[in-house]
């Protein structure tokens, strides 16, 4: 990680609902997108998170190696559509 985050990445109990199928948020070949927040926005979402009411978002896409090699920057403005 390179920052700090008030949304949990890690649940070895899996009681939180982002982690029903795994004990880690993100698996390999994720694409992740974080946000600076304030501290009062860090502190009501920690507050979410550790009564288990926050969600991380997250959204499906799949990366086809063509056309990235195609057309790397249009492939990764695409993507980056994706994670907004």
């Amino acid at each position: 990680m390179f920052g700090i985050t008030p949304a949990p990445i890690y649940d070895p109990t899996q009681t939180k609902p982002d982690f029903a199928e795994h004990m880690v948020f993100m698996r390999p070949g994720d694409m992740v997108k974080f946000r600076g927040i304030d501290r009062d926005e860090y502190d009501q979402l920690e507050a979410q998170a550790q009564a288990g009411e926050y969600r991380i978002t997250a959204r499906p896409v799949a990366f086809d190696l063509q056309p990235f090699l195609d057309d790397p920057d249009g492939y990764n403005k695409r993507l980056l559509e994706v994670l907004a």
